[in-house]
C-alpha cells in the first residue's frame, strides 16, 4: 500500500502549480502531473487536494485569511484559487458561469470537472438512493493490487469442551484464515456524459447536475445488484469466481408454517426463521428483498395486532414496528432494499462479518485523466469495485414464493 505519509503537504499555489497557467499546453501538463500524483496515491482528487494542501501555507494573504475565516479544507481552497463555484452568489459576485469558463479556458483543471460536478449535486440534491451498498457491507476499503479470496476454517468441535471452558494446558479453539487460489473478481460500475465544446460554451455548467445525478444512481444500482448475487449465489457476475463458499442454504417457508399463503411472508415463518438463525449462534440483522417482498414486509407489522382494533398507527406501535425493522431480542432487523433480490425470497445475514467491498485504488482518478487529455469536457462515475464474502455461514434465504 502507498505510504500517504510520505505526500508533502504544501501551499496551494504549490500544488496547483500552473493549472491556470495561459499556455493550454502548460496548463494541461499541469492537470496530468496532478492526476498522476493522486493516482499513484491511490485517492480520489478531492482526498488527495485535501490532505496535500495546507491552508496554513496560502501565500495569497487575502485567500489565506478567507480560506480560514470559512474553515476550508485544502480541497475547497483549490476551488476557490481555481475559481470553479459550484453555486451562484450574486451577493458577493460568484457565478456559476466562471466555473464553465474556467473548465474551457484551462484544460488541466478539468482533471477537478467530476468532483465539481458531485458538488453541485450535493448542493442541490438531499435524497439519498432507496439502494445504497453501505447498507449491505460491513465496510469499504482500498486495495491496489489483486486480492484472493480468504476462508476460515475452524478446528473440529470434538476437540474443546462443549461447555466452552478451556481446562489447564487445554487446546485453545483456534480458526484458520486461508487464502485460496481464486481471487476476488474486480468490476467496473458506472457510466458518463461527454460534452462538446459548443454545449459548454452556450450553456450553464449545472445543466449537468440530474445527469450526474443519475449516473451517481445508476453506479449505486450496478453495485448493489453485484453484492446481491454474490450474498445469494456465493460468486460474483461472472461464474467461476468468488465460488469458495457456494450458495446460500434456503429455507422453505412452509417448513416453518404450514398454514402460510404462497407469495405472502408469514409473520409465523419469519419469527421462526429469525429466532432458529439465532438459535444456531448466526442470528440475522439485515434482510435484503426487492420491492414486492418489502410491500410484504410492511404489511406484517399491523396484522397481528389489528384484531385490537384502533388505527394503523396503534397497530405499528403494539406490533413493536421500528423504522429500522422488527425488533428481534432487543435488537432491529433491518430491511435493505435491492431491486435485484430473487423474487419471493428474504436474504438475511449479519452485516458485520458476511460482506466486504473492495475498491481498486486510483479507478476514480483514471476518470480526471480521461477529461484532462480529451479535447471535449466529460463527466464520468465510474468505480472499479468487488465483493468478498468474510464467512460464509452467516447467510440463509427464506423462500416465500411457494
Amino acid at each position: 500500500m502507498y505510504n500517504l505519509a510520505t505526500i508533502k503537504r504544501q501551499s496551494v499555489e504549490d500544488v496547483i502549480g500552473k493549472l491556470r497557467d495561459e499556455n493550454p499546453a502548460e496548463s494541461r501538463l499541469a492537470g496530468e502531473l496532478l492526476v498522476a500524483r493522486a493516482k499513484e496515491a491511490g485517492l480520489s482528487m478531492r482526498d488527495y487536494l485535501t490532505l496535500s494542501v495546507d491552508v496554513r501555507q496560502t501565500k495569497d494573504e487575502q485567500l489565506k485569511a478567507q480560506a480560514l475565516a470559512a474553515n476550508l479544507n485544502g480541497y475547497d481552497l483549490a476551488k476557490v484559487a481555481l475559481q470553479l463555484p459550484v453555486a451562484n452568489d450574486f451577493e458577493n459576485g460568484v457565478l456559476l458561469q466562471a466555473a464553465a469558463d474556467t473548465f474551457q479556458t484551462f484544460p488541466g483543471t478539468r482533471g477537478l470537472f467530476p468532483e465539481v460536478i458531485d458538488d453541485q449535486v450535493t448542493y442541490k440534491y438531499k435524497q439519498d438512493n432507496f439502494e445504497q451498498v453501505s447498507s449491505l457491507v460491513s465496510q469499504s476499503r482500498t486495495i491496489n493490487g489483486v486480492e484472493m479470496i480468504s476462508t476460515v476454517v475452524a478446528d473440529k468441535a470434538d476437540d474443546y469442551d462443549v461447555a466452552g471452558i478451556i481446562a489447564e494446558t487445554a487446546n485453545i479453539p483456534v480458526s484458520s484464515i486461508r487464502t485460496s487460489q481464486q481471487s476476488v473478481g474486480i468490476f467496473k460500475h458506472g457510466m458518463g456524459y461527454r460534452t462538446s465544446y459548443e454545449f459548454e460554451r452556450r450553456i450553464s455548467l449545472d445543466i449537468m447536475t440530474p445527469y450526474a445525478n443519475r449516473a451517481q444512481r445508476q453506479m449505486e444500482l450496478s453495485r448493489v445488484r453485484s453484492a446481491t448475487n454474490l450474498l445469494v449465489n456465493g460468486h460474483a457476475l461472472t461464474t467461476g469466481i468468488d465460488a469458495t463458499y457456494g450458495a446460500a442454504p434456503e429455507v422453505e417457508q412452509s417448513t416453518l408454517d404450514s398454514t402460510a399463503v404462497a407469495g405472502t411472508i408469514s409473520w409465523k415463518g419469519l419469527l421462526k426463521w429469525l429466532v432458529n438463525r439465532a438459535k444456531d449462534q448466526l442470528p440475522i440483522d439485515t434482510v435484503v428483498g426487492n420491492y414486492d417482498a418489502y410491500f410484504q414486509w410492511l404489511q406484517l407489522f399491523a396484522v397481528p395486532q389489528a384484531a385490537q382494533g384502533g388505527g394503523v398507527n396503534e397497530n405499528l406501535a403494539r406490533a413493536g414496528f421500528q423504522l429500522g425493522g422488527v425488533p428481534l431480542f432487543q435488537g432491529p432487523v433491518n430491511f435493505v432494499l435491492s431491486s435485484s433480490a430473487p423474487a419471493g425470497k428474504l436474504i438475511g445475514f449479519s452485516k458485520a462479518d458476511t460482506l466486504e467491498e473492495l475498491i481498486e485504488a486510483g479507478s476514480l482518478i483514471n476518470e480526471s485523466d480521461r477529461s484532462v487529455r480529451n479535447q471535449t469536457i466529460s463527466y464520468f462515475r465510474t468505480m472499479n469495485t468487488g465483493f468478498r464474502l468474510i464467512h460464509g455461514d452467516t447467510r440463509s434465504v427464506y423462500d416465500f414464493s411457494n
